[in-house]
Formats: structure tokens, C-alpha cells, sequence
């Protein structure tokens, strides 16, 4: 009986050990009393585990973890449906990924420098780690987060992850930042070779803070059709699929949007679904293996040159969200013409390959960049309206709509920015339907109403009256409107004294 009672005694004795070890492992306390260090990720526009600079900096430090987005109100909703709709298809396959490893994703809505230290309290969390922004909202509000959560006594790991080089990393020899694309693009490539940061080896993430469960991702609130599937997989197989078959050809095809010739890799780089590392990794190795792959492929990694060029201009020159990169065109004199632009973004203004591109982005979130160009050039050198309000429209359509890439463009186009296309170098809209949609296949796609007009005369089609179906004829003359926007871009200039 005795030994009964003593056995019964240390079964008590060791259970009741066992729930206060349990308990102090979940107050993140050691054996010796003291504290595991916690720590938390912020997902933002890095959503992959793998070759997460932020995320490997956390997991060599962190002894326990969870990962944590905030849906921001001022950055998701109605105004970028289809961005919004992509993020949450990305965040679920993002959630999915942590699952498969045990670990619960977390999902707060709210302001991050609100949401973001009341979760560090909660959970005893000494450590926040997140990859930079460097658009002037991101870095007002991640200063304020940095702020509040050392305020709270956490310490901030920040990481650069969304480009290969900051803009303090690529400068000229006097250690200004560059104007111009050409002489970026040698250095850059300069410092590619001596300092190539190739992808991080994949590194064994800590055990999740326990007690913590996953939180549901709420489903987009408007539906939106053809979106591409989001996701770190769907971005690899992508970037496996054109280095197999497009990029043998991407310097001949790019400016094709009849042709299926691009990466169509935008959408995940912008929200980090694949590392703009693993993209020029992958694509070098590929060149290297198969020689008749490196004119293509070294085209391709030029745009993603661009890419960093915009980014380091907009890093460098946050005013150009606001103001024309060159001064002297801010004093331009853009038309008033609602109706003009309502017809441009309705893809109904008489022009076909203008009107084929916008219809695309109104249906698919995406653009073909041949088309970007040509339709920004028409907007502002043929309507004559402001570069700013296209930049909005493309923005809040735009699944792949990044900031800086986006004004970098639109400035690009509008002759206003750095490096821009001169302003007297005007693209024909037919003409240029005529020579990269040499078939009318794009065209026909995208506008049905000339879908029985056969070959290139798409382009021209007010000949084939009988075959038009309620297509309108041109709402401006190309010719006339052509000369104007000369005329106002030469006085904009001599007003500045340029």
C-alpha cells in the first residue's frame, strides 16, 4: 500500500512538472529560468520562405518564431482589386507553405505601428524582422514601427531583399547617384561581378512560438478574372518554363505581344514570391550551360537592370511620385479632356493597338510593355493629358504595379523622367500596331469589333466600313497632335531656359 501511495506520489510529482515545463516553455522560458529569445517576421512584399534575406537574418537569432502579415487598409482594397486578389492568392499559398512545417501564419488588420508591437507584447517577442521598402510611404511607416517596437524594448532586423543592390551601392566614381541608364547598367553589372550575391542556401527555420494558431486569409472582396496563380511554386515554374522556351528568343520577341516571348515574372518579383537573386542566378547559369540562350537572356537581365534603376531613381528622388523628374517640364501645359480619357481608358479611342492594350489591362490586371509605351505616348503626346493621371489608372489596375517601375515608365514615356525618350521622338500608334502586331493577331484578341478584318488592316480598318462593328473612328488626328505636343514641350523648355 505504502508503495502504491510513493508510486502514485511520483506520477502526481511528475506530471505536475511536466505542465509547469510545458507552461514555461510557452512563457518562452528555459529550464534555467531565463527567456528564449522570440522573435517575429513581418511579411510584406517577400512572401517566400526560401532566400528571404530578413528571414535568414530572424532565423539565426530567434529560438522560437512566428511570421505575421497586416493587411494595411491603406494599401489594400477596391482601389487595387486586382493587386489585392493576387497578394491573397500569394498569402495563401504562403500560409500553406508554413503549414506544411508547422508553423501558423498570422493575419492582423490595421496599421503596422499599431498591430506590430501590441503582437510583440503578446507574445514576449524581442525581435521584428522585415525586408525595406523604399517608396516615401513604406519608409514613413516603417520608421514608425521601428519606433514603437524599440519603445517596447524589441530590436529591428531590416534587410535589403526586393532589389540585388541598394542605391548607395551602385554610384558614380564621385558617389552621386546616376541620371542616366547606360553608364547604371556597366556599373551595375560591375559590381554584379565582383559581389554577385547569388540565392542564400535554404536554412532550418526555429520551431513556431507555441499556442499560436493560424488565422484565416480573407478572400478577395471583388472577384477578378484571369489572374495568374499566385505562389513561390507557380513563380518557379514560371522562371523554369521561359528559361526552357521563351528566352532562346526574348531579344527578338519582347516587343511582340502577339507572341507568348516575355517571363511574365512581374506579379511575383513584385511581391516576392521569387528573389530577384534566384531570377539572374537561374538565368546566368542558364546562358552559361547553353550558349545560344545568352543573347536572349542577357536582354532579360537588362530589364531587370531597369528594374534596379528604377528603384535606386525613385529611392534617391522620392519627388518624382509627385513632380517630373525633369524640372523644366513640370511647366508643361496638359489638356483638359475627360472624355478623352475616359476613352483611352475604355480602350475606345480609334486607335487599335491602343485600344487592344488598354482593354487587356482592364481584363487581365497586366500589359504587354511594347504596349505600355505606345499607349502612354498617346496618352501624353497625343491627348495631351497629364502623365499622372495614366500613372493612377495604371497603378490601380495593375497586378504588378510597383511604384517605382510604374512612374518610372510613365516619365519614361512622357519624355518627363530620367533618362526619358526624348520628347520629339513620338510614337505613331498605327505604325507601331503595324510593326510589332504585324498580323493583327493582338489586336483581333482584345478588340472584337475587328475581328472580321483580316491581317494588318486591323490597324487601319475605317476602309473596311462594312466589316466595323460600332468601332469609332480616331478621336484626335496623330499628325496634328503630334506637332502640338512639340510645340508645347519646346515652350515648357525655353521656359525653363533648358
Amino acid at each position: 500500500m505504502e508503495d502504491d501511495l510513493c508510486h502514485a506520489a511520483i506520477i502526481v510529482e511528475g506530471a505536475r512538472r511536466s505542465l509547469h515545463s510545458r507552461l514555461a516553455h510557452r512563457r518562452g522560458e528555459r529550464r534555467d529560468g531565463s527567456f528564449l529569445t522570440r522573435g517575429l517576421h513581418w511579411f510584406r512584399n517577400d512572401l517566400r520562405l526560401r532566400d528571404n534575406t530578413a528571414l535568414d537574418a530572424l532565423a539565426q537569432r530567434a529560438e522560437q518564431w512566428l511570421p505575421v502579415f497586416v493587411i494595411d487598409p491603406r494599401l489594400a482594397g477596391p482601389h487595387a482589386a486586382r493587386r489585392t486578389a493576387f497578394l491573397l492568392d500569394t498569402l495563401a499559398h504562403l500560409g500553406r507553405d508554413l503549414a506544411a512545417r508547422g508553423v501558423p501564419l498570422l493575419v492582423r488588420t490595421g496599421r503596422p505601428e499599431t498591430v506590430l508591437p501590441a503582437l510583440l507584447g503578446e507574445l514576449r517577442a524581442t525581435l521584428l524582422s522585415w525586408n525595406a521598402g523604399s517608396t516615401p510611404f513604406a519608409r514613413r511607416r516603417d520608421a514608425a514601427v521601428r519606433r514603437a517596437a524599440e519603445r517596447q524594448g524589441a530590436e529591428v532586423i531590416e534587410a535589403v531583399d526586393h532589389v540585388v543592390f541598394r542605391a548607395d551601392e551602385v554610384r558614380t566614381k564621385s558617389g552621386d547617384p546616376y541620371a542616366v541608364f547606360t553608364p547604371y547598367r556597366s556599373a551595375w553589372w560591375q559590381r554584379w561581378r565582383a559581389d554577385p550575391r547569388p540565392p542564400r542556401r535554404a536554412r532550418a527555420l526555429p520551431p513556431p512560438i507555441p499556442g499560436a494558431k493560424a488565422d484565416a486569409i480573407p478572400p478577395p472582396t471583388d472577384a477578378v478574372a484571369e489572374l495568374p496563380t499566385g505562389g513561390a511554386d507557380a513563380a518557379a515554374r514560371r522562371l523554369r518554363a521561359f528559361l526552357a522556351g521563351p528566352a532562346a528568343n526574348y531579344h527578338e520577341d519582347r516587343n511582340r505581344p502577339d507572341r507568348d516571348g516575355t517571363s511574365r515574372l512581374s506579379p511575383y518579383l513584385r511581391f516576392g514570391a521569387i528573389s530577384i537573386r534566384k531570377c539572374f542566378d537561374d538565368a546566368a547559369a542558364a546562358a552559361v550551360a547553353d550558349p545560344r540562350l545568352r543573347k536572349g537572356i542577357t536582354k532579360w537581365l537588362d530589364e531587370l537592370v531597369w528594374r534596379e534603376f528604377y528603384a535606386a531613381i525613385l529611392e534617391e528622388h522620392p519627388r518624382v511620385l509627385r513632380d517630373s523628374y525633369r524640372r523644366e517640364f513640370d511647366a508643361l501645359r496638359w489638356n483638359d479632356d475627360p472624355d478623352g480619357f475616359a476613352a483611352w481608358c475604355e480602350g475606345r479611342t480609334g486607335f487599335a493597338f491602343v485600344d487592344a492594350g488598354m482593354r487587356q489591362l482592364r481584363a487581365t490586371g497586366w500589359m504587354h510593355n511594347r504596349v505600355r509605351m505606345v499607349v502612354a505616348s498617346f496618352l501624353t503626346k497625343d491627348l495631351l493629358l497629364d502623365w499622372r493621371a495614366g500613372e493612377r489608372f495604371f497603378f490601380a489596375q495593375l497586378v504588378d504595379g510597383d511604384p517605382a517601375s510604374n512612374n518610372g515608365g510613365w516619365q519614361w514615356a512622357a519624355s518627363t523622367g530620367t533618362d526619358p525618350q526624348p520628347y520629339f521622338r513620338i510614337f505613331n500608334p498605327i505604325a507601331q500596331g503595324q510593326r510589332f502586331d504585324p498580323e493583327g493577331d493582338y489586336v483581333r484578341r482584345w478588340v472584337p469589333e475587328l475581328r472580321g478584318i483580316p491581317g494588318a488592316r486591323v490597324h487601319e480598318p475605317w476602309d473596311d466600313a462594312p466589316l466595323l462593328r460600332d468601332y469609332p473612328r480616331p478621336i484626335v488626328d496623330h499628325a496634328q497632335r503630334r506637332a502640338l505636343a512639340l510645340e508645347r514641350y519646346r515652350a515648357a523648355r525655353a521656359g525653363a531656359g533648358a
